[in-house]
Parts: structure tokens; sequence; C-alpha cells
């Protein structure tokens, strides 16, 4: 799905209030006007907030690009925040109702990175998980990304589970088989770590690995077409 790498990309804003409702006319930081802008999905939501995301790449200084979004809070009379992780470059902007973030690294002697904005007023609300996915008892839901785009329907779910790897890959494969789930051909699963399966025009991938002593993290991405 196109949207995957991206939707875990912008989930990190999620740091703050909750909201609802957010809609193509919602505010973004301007981007510079020579910018290549892309909708990231029609509709999106993580952690039970909607919000809106575009991505966007251009030509740029680092500093200057910096510089830019500095400014442009400023124009709108927002309350600005900055931090960086590793190489990428967070900006927040405060303008109630919204946040607006832009968050961006450079390749070469271009910036690639995405917009956001959501509302900070409103309520958080969760879709439930689909019942044929059978989570292990005390499972903790880290991260929820949904989104909807062109048709397709995704969701993808970081989990920590308190249990080793190895034991949890049987029981979630003999799990999903009760409920119907069905592995895809031999040639796909070459992943030991991996599980992959489909039901009817769903197909389901889930990633185990190690999350410190006899814990483990999941990344389940399930797309519906």
């Amino acid at each position: 799905m196109k949207l995957r790498a991206s939707m875990l990309y912008v989930a990190f804003f999620l740091t703050g209030p909750a909201i609802a409702a957010a809609a193509d006319n919602t505010p973004l930081l301007p981007a510079p006007g020579n910018a290549v802008m892309e909708p990231l999905s029609s509709h999106l939501k993580i952690n039970g907030v909607d919000m809106r995301a575009v991505q966007f790449h251009v030509g740029a200084e680092e500093e200057r690009l910096r510089s830019y979004f500095v400014e442009a809070c400023a124009k709108l009379g927002g309350s600005y925040t900055e931090n960086q992780l590793r190489n990428e470059h967070i900006q927040g902007c405060i303008t109630p109702p919204y946040s607006l973030t832009s968050q961006w690294h450079m390749e070469g002697d271009s910036a690639y990175g995405t917009l956001t904005s959501l509302r900070i007023d409103q309520k958080i609300e969760r879709n439930a998980l689909p019942e044929d996915l059978p989570l292990p008892a005390k499972a903790q839901v880290l991260q929820d990304v949904e989104s909807s785009d062109a048709g397709v329907r995704g969701r993808v779910l970081h989990v920590r589970v308190d249990t080793p790897a190895a034991i949890l890959r049987a029981s979630l494969d003999k799990a999903l088989l009760a409920e119907q789930w069905q592995p895809v051909p031999a040639a796909m699963r070459n992943n030991g770590s991996m599980i992959s399966m489909n039901k009817g025009n769903r197909r389901l991938d889930v990633v185990i690995g190690e999350d410190g002593t006899g814990k483990s993290r999941l990344v389940i991405v399930l797309d519906q077409r």
C-alpha cells in the first residue's frame, strides 16, 4: 500500500490534545512556492484523531527552509515550537483551534517532508479493532493509523506484547487460522518474523520483533479493497 510508510511518518506528531473532523480546507503551514505537493490520503486518522496531511519536496538550503517555517508561523501569529529527531526537523505552530506542523529532512539539495494540520478542540474517536484480529491478552496498542484512499482502506497498528517473539508468532499464526485467515502462497513468505494472510478482499501483514527480554513488538498492516 502506497501510504503505509507515510502514515507511520506523520504519526509522530500526535503528542498533544486530540481532535476530530479534519477537512481539505483545514489550514496548513504554507510550503515554499516552488514546492511539489501531494495529498497524503483522502482521509487519515491517527490514534482516533482526524487530520489533514500532505507530502512535499522542494529544492532548498537547510537553514533557509527552517527559517522559512519559523517566519510562516510568525506571520500567522502562532506559538512556535521546534525539535530535531536525528536528521528530521519538526516545527510546530499553534494557531487555535489548529495545530500545524512541518516535518522534513534533507536528501542532497532537496528537502522531503510532510505538512499536517489538526484541530485541538474536539474528542478522540477511536474505531473498534476488527473482531477477527485476535490480539493477545493484555496487548498494548501504541499507535493506530487509519486511512482511506482510492477505494483502499488501510490500518497500521503498533502493538507491544509481554510474550517472547517466537512463542507469539506460533500462537498468533494459529489464532488467525482459527479466524479463517488464509496464508499467502509459500513463495511470498520468506521472512520467519512475518505473517502474511488473506481473507476475501482483505490482506494482513504482521511483523514481529523482540522488544526487550521476553517481550515483543508487532507492526500490523491491514488493507481492504
